[in-house]
């Protein structure tokens, strides 16, 4: 089981990698099961932000700034990703993630 913030980075992942043809039925399935471990209030946003942003609705926080619009960000924001969640930026409103807490599952 994924965690929230898990889910939708690697549906985000989904969504925009290069998956290859033969793995594309695999990737479906695994967007799925993403998309049940995510809240209908986060997957509100991240559709919004997707047609904002595309590609970059969903980014990492890089020392303390976010990789989207690189502005710093406010120590509680920073905090609240150390905590393991999933935060907003408040200058561009794309959903962040600290990568360190995030990619265990994957690599």
């Amino acid at each position: 089981m994924l965690s929230e913030t898990q889910a939708i980075v690697r549906l985000h992942e989904i969504e925009f990698g290069q998956e290859p043809p033969s793995s594309r039925g695999r990737a479906e399935a695994e967007a799925r099961l993403c998309r049940s471990e995510i809240s209908q209030n986060l997957l509100r946003k991240y559709e919004a932000l997707k047609q904002r942003y595309g590609a970059r609705a969903v980014v990492e926080v890089e020392d303390g700034t976010c990789s989207g619009c690189h502005l710093s960000l406010p120590k509680s924001l920073v905090d609240g990703l150390n905590r393991g969640g999933w935060v907003l930026c408040d200058h561009c409103a794309r959903i962040l993630f600290d990568p360190d807490k995030v990619f265990d599952f994957q690599h």
